[in-house]
């Protein structure tokens, strides 16, 4: 009997450390190759040992009589070894920190001759003996376990691949047992699995063994092909690298892993290479045939599942991109302010697509400024704003770092800031609308991540959306502007309404979208020839057509007026003016009116107006009585051939005057209209109250009559004789 023995630390290198081991023993016995199974179950057996014991452990190899026999032997008796059936397929992560449990005892109830475990005062063992000769056993499907000399068939090298593709994995989940699975069948020290991107111009190393310092964690890493393949273009079967220390191409990730072969099998789905599965060795041609042909067994068995998986991941990732630039999309389209939008902007991107984000806009002199930066971390924020100010302007579609680690190091940053910008890819891109470049944005990602090129593409179709809300805002500055200096052309100036003797009088306006402030009603209060003027009208319809008449009406009255003319005679005036120069059938009603002191010993003021189409004014009295008075006459620039009448009023002291537009009167709650009779009501309560309180007691109640029902321009004049 020959026997061999050595002993192993509890680390996460003693796994590939004893296949090496038993490998090297069993091949210098002259044992018949392949001895797959033997490497496939040290592995298992092994990596158990180090998860669930943590102590130092022994392999013993002993070869006689046409078997091998194998005791992996720990010092962590008290802790048992885990339960484990043939069908005990492990679903979780496969890290080996994160494993629960393992394949070892459902691998050896499968594929062993023989198998036990064994409990001593200061030790365990799990041991199995395969022998040479063929026989019959149950697969790993097969939920039947046997112990002793019975023989068993060898099942196929691939049968704990073929159960995991079984078990519903994830993608990232069935990947990664791949890769330890062909590390383990073909007795490899490395294995890693490319896939093709979505635009099959690059690869991604989306799952690996081996290659990483102390057993971390793979990141999926892009690489060209050339990295990838041993020859310039996929060969249509498995590809044997015996030295990757002479190779053309570098490796460099296998290279610094201390690998010196490697074979490489592609997955080919409908003549398409999809991906590539590799196996490693840290010596130089170990791998042979027999391996080539195994580890394509393997590719060919994971190929279409594995495509099939990563088809649905796109189809996901594509969904997801979809939903992220529709809610982006209605977010943007919540707010007509610039700075908002580069404010979501920024944070949407943050969220999503990188590790921060800088906007840079243009403005109308064609000056570039920087009006948002939001980090992940926002203790950078004021940095990275330092940084970003100096950066010139310029479009950098492919991700790679802004600056070298000698620009940041002058600046004095701190290390992992310096590591993230100088490592770490970024991408600009210019928003442009219309043909015009209205900034940039920019998106960085931590030196650990990389763009895919989805994420670029969705970063793309964002800065034209962005680009686009932040014109619109611009747009609307712009109208919200022009229609504010209009709309204060149409009324007049605060600062130069008149103070009328014994007269308080309050005046009220507002659009029916408060977006834009251009409406068709309008008020006026002004001194010409010795009297007191007041004027209240409203124009059909809404916007800068309405608003033209308005100004003409507006300022054809007070032209009149100041020339001494009847109240009569400037409606009919400005009715043939209307007429001239309105092409869009525009009508106006007016209220006009002329106040004088009254000559008789009462007091109060004497009224002549004319209520041209208009709704008549109130007065309410001492006692809180309201009535309309006052006749309607013809509506303005509806017809040639009409005349007007002048009426005067008296109004006595401590009575009040109230003129409106239908705005007001019309304002509707639902189905029911406030009407006359309604505002007839709320005046009546505003006895004793200034001309401005009527005011707000008739728009407080308004509003609680229906909140936010203003759909017509409104306009209030109130008349106060002391």
């Amino acid at each position: 009997m020959k026997v061999a023995r050595r002993e192993f630390p509890p680390a996460p290198e003693t796994a590939a450390a004893a296949r090496e081991f038993v490998h090297d023993t069993l091949l210098s016995w002259g044992v018949p190759d392949p001895f797959d199974d033997v490497i496939l179950l040290v592995s298992e057996l092994v990596t158990n040992a180090v998860i669930h014991a943590r102590s130092s452990l022994d392999v013993t190899v002993r070869r006689a009589e046409g078997a091998t026999e194998v005791m992996v032997t720990d010092s962590a008796p008290e802790r048992a070894v885990p339960q484990a059936g043939p069908l005990a397929v492990d679903t979780s992560p496969s890290r080996d920190d994160e494993r629960s449990g393992g394949l070892g005892l459902a691998l050896a109830s499968a594929i062993a001759s023989s198998w036990g475990v064994s409990y001593g005062r200061n030790d365990k063992a799990v041991w199995f003996r395969i022998e040479d000769a063929p026989g019959e056993h149950p697969s790993l499907e097969s939920p039947q376990v046997r112990r002793g000399p019975a023989r068993q068939v060898r099942p196929a090298p691939w049968s704990a691949l073929d159960a995991a593709l079984g078990s519903r994995l994830t993608l990232p989940q069935l990947l990664e047992r791949t890769v330890e699975y062909a590390a383990t069948a073909l007795g490899g020290d490395a294995a890693y699995i490319t896939l093709a991107t979505s635009d099959e111009t690059m690869w991604e190393v989306r799952a690996a063994v081996g290659l990483t310092p102390g057993g971390a964690p793979w990141r999926p890493l892009r690489v060209r092909t050339e990295e990838t393949f041993p020859s310039a273009a996929p060969e249509p079967g498995a590809v044997i690298n015996d030295d990757l220390m002479i190779a053309r191409t570098g490796r460099g990730r296998l290279s610094r892993a201390g690998m010196r072969s490697l074979v490489t099998a592609p997955l080919i789905v409908d003549g398409r290479v999809a991906g590539l599965l590799g196996v490693a060795s840290r010596r130089a041609r170990h791998f042979g045939p027999s391996a080539a042909r195994k580890l394509q067994e393997g590719a060919d068995l994971i190929a279409l599942p594995v495509e099939r998986s990563r088809l649905a991941e796109v189809e996901l990732n594509r969904r997801a991109s979809l939903s992220f630039l529709a809610e982006a999309s209605d977010l943007l389209a919540g707010t007509l302010d610039e700075r908002m939008t580069g404010a979501l902007a920024a944070q949407l991107i943050t969220s999503r697509l990188g590790r921060w984000c800088s906007i840079h806009t243009i403005n109308e002199l064609g000056g570039s400024q920087l009006t948002h930066v939001v980090h992940g971390d926002e203790n950078y924020n004021d940095v990275l704003r330092a940084l970003l100010t100096g950066l010139p302007p310029r479009e950098q579609r492919e991700p790679q770092p802004l600056w070298s680690p000698a620009e940041l190091a002058e600046e004095g940053l701190d290390e992992q800031l310096v590591r993230e910008l100088a490592s770490g890819p970024a991408i600009s891109i210019p928003l442009v609308a219309h043909g015009r470049a209205l900034g940039r944005m920019t998106i960085g990602k931590n030196e650990a991540d990389d763009f895919t090129r989805e994420e670029v593409d969705v970063a793309d179709d964002l800065s034209r959306r962005v680009a686009s809300a932040m014109e619109n805002a611009r747009l609307h500055e712009k109208q919200a502007a022009m229609s504010s200096a209009l709309q204060r052309s149409l009324l007049p100036a605060k600062e130069k309404e008149p103070v009328i003797p014994s007269v308080d009088h309050a005046v009220f306006y507002r659009p029916a979208d408060e977006k834009n402030q251009v409406g068709g009603d309008f008020y006026d209060v002004f001194a010409a020839s010795g009297r007191w003027c007041f004027a209240i009208g409203d124009v059909c319809g809404t916007g800068p057509e309405a608003a033209a008449v308005t100004g003409l009406a507006r300022h054809t009255l007070r032209a009149l007026a100041k020339e001494g003319f009847t109240p009569s005679h400037i409606m009919q005036r400005l009715n043939m003016a209307i007429l001239d120069e309105n092409t869009s059938t525009r009508f106006l009603t007016m209220l006009y009116g002329e106040m004088t002191p009254a000559t008789d010993e009462g007091g109060g003021m004497r009224v002549r107006m004319v209520s041209a189409g208009h709704p008549l004014p109130m007065r309410l009295n001492q006692k809180g009585e309201v009535e309309n008075f006052g006749m309607s006459q013809p509506l303005l620039g509806a017809f040639e051939d009409v005349g007007f009448t002048t009426e005067s009023v008296d109004i006595r002291p401590g009575e009040v005057v109230l003129a409106v537009t239908d705005g007001v009167t019309e304002r509707r709650s639902n189905t029911d209209m406030l009407g006359d009779e309604g505002l007839l009501e709320i005046f009546s309560g505003c006895s004793g109250l200034t001309a401005q309180a009527v005011i707000s007691r008739i728009d407080r109640e308004l509003e609680e009559y229906a909140p936010g029902g203003h759909t017509d321009d409104t306009a209030m004049l109130v008349l106060r004789f002391l």
